[in-house]
């Protein structure tokens, strides 16, 4: 086996694999030239899964073992080989959720289950391209900027209103002493439409990464003994330490009070609730509603039902079920620290997700809108990784082959069926 991708995988399993070497990992995978090494690998994950907590119950394993196998279209004899169960060996769950590993973690397998199938209807093939950098921020004094042609380098027309970008991709707003000295009221507002994602520094040096149809508010500058912002939609954010000005976010009814950490919110309206999940510091959480407090320390997350949320945005997985059954308000639970952070690095991470809910991030991230010819099926879950930027089709094959459904595309509208 090539060296190379060896290191690699050893990584990959120890969980301390970069974005840079991921990548290389799945083009190592894709090479034609490393097909036994693609083999190899895929006879180890299957021979030594990674111990884990049962996804799918043994009806749901099967049926979704069949889907795989049929798409790839194993030889009787070579299925047989593959799926033997020896004495005193895992339960067959565990081989089933390493098939489920090695198709959702590697993007390379959608290339080789396309090359083995027959073309598909024209409708599947249709190309809806993932989410860019894309972001429109409006200045306190109404002037609106289109940040998608910004680059490091070629601000001129933006300087003027403090405006520019940073080698690493983050746009720099310090308010400028002409707007300072103006004393407008208000806030910049930066929104990110769907299918777009952004990421800012605000003048005190925080880092803001919003996800798709978000919407963020900030000050011209921080003055007094509170940095505060509002959010509505998902962001990631690594707050600057200053120990004499508490930061603050308002979400929807909540307030998150931190003084240097870092943490991602999920406050989008149609969702059943606002998630705050803790990776380092600790931050106070308060219910606007009940007054209700709660402090999180890393490893934890705050759950705030949200009272006007539409009825179909329901529980992602049991465990959630579990703490709303437990708590209509404000509820403390373990975080799931990789979900939450899933979409800043990149990926898309189901974790016994309903239907339901992953149509609707793949709605804002794709901007397109979602259909089911059968209700029942918005409670058909998944689990799995895939590349938050691959076309919509290769991620609705990996849902086919996960699941019992089928999608079509026609322009921007994906309809979900049986």
């Amino acid at each position: 086996m090539n060296l190379r991708i060896v290191y690699l995988r050893a990584r990959q399993r120890a969980n301390t694999l970069s974005d840079l070497q991921k990548k290389e990992l799945f083009s190592l995978l894709a090479d034609p030239a490393n097909e036994s090494s693609f083999e190899e690998l895929t006879a180890e994950t299957w021979a030594n899964p990674e111990e884990t907590t049962p996804v799918f119950n043994a009806e749901e394993s099967q049926a979704m073992l069949r889907n795989i196998l049929s798409a790839v279209r194993i030889a009787p004899e070579k299925e047989q080989k593959t799926i033997q169960l020896k004495p005193n060996l895992r339960p067959l769950w565990l081989k089933i959720s390493a098939a489920a590993v090695l198709i959702s973690l590697s993007t390379i397998l959608f290339i080789y289950v396309n090359s083995l199938n027959q073309p598909q209807k024209q409708e599947v093939l249709s190309v809806v391209k993932p989410g860019t950098e894309k972001a429109f921020l409006t200045m306190a004094n109404d002037t609106r900027f289109s940040l998608a042609e910004l680059e490091a380098g070629d601000e001129a027309k933006y300087r003027s209103n403090g405006i520019s970008k940073t080698k690493d991709g983050f746009l720099l707003y310090q308010p400028v002493e002409q707007q300072l000295n103006a004393r407008i009221k208000g806030s910049n507002v930066l929104v990110t439409p769907r299918g777009g994602q952004y990421k800012i520094m605000l003048p005190d040096g925080t880092k803001v990464w919003m996800n798709a149809a978000s919407t963020l508010r900030f000050p011209l500058a921080f003055e007094g003994k509170v940095r505060m912002v509002e959010l509505e939609g998902e962001a990631y954010f690594e707050v600057a330490k200053d120990k004499n000005k508490a930061f603050k976010v308002r979400s929807l009814n909540q307030v998150v009070q931190v003084y240097g950490t870092h943490f991602n919110i999920n406050s989008y309206p149609e969702e059943a609730r606002v998630v705050t999940t803790l990776l380092e510091g600790s931050v106070g959480v308060t219910d606007l509603k009940s007054g209700k407090h709660l402090m999180l320390k890393p490893g934890q997350r705050a759950l705030l039902a949200n009272a006007n949320t539409n009825p179909d945005a329901n529980s992602n997985t049991n465990a959630d079920a579990q703490v709303n059954a437990n708590s209509n308000g404000l509820s403390l639970a373990a975080a799931q620290i990789e979900e939450a952070v899933a979409w800043k690095e990149g990926y898309f991470l189901f974790e016994h997700e309903e239907l339901g809910s992953v149509m609707r991030k793949l709605s804002r991230w794709y901007n397109i809108d979602t259909k089911f010819k059968n209700e029942a099926l918005k409670r058909v879950r998944f689990a799995g990784t895939v590349d938050r930027f691959q076309d919509l089709a290769d991620v609705l094959r990996m849902l086919e082959l996960t699941g019992n459904v089928k999608f079509k595309i026609e322009g921007r509208t994906v309809t979900a069926y049986k």
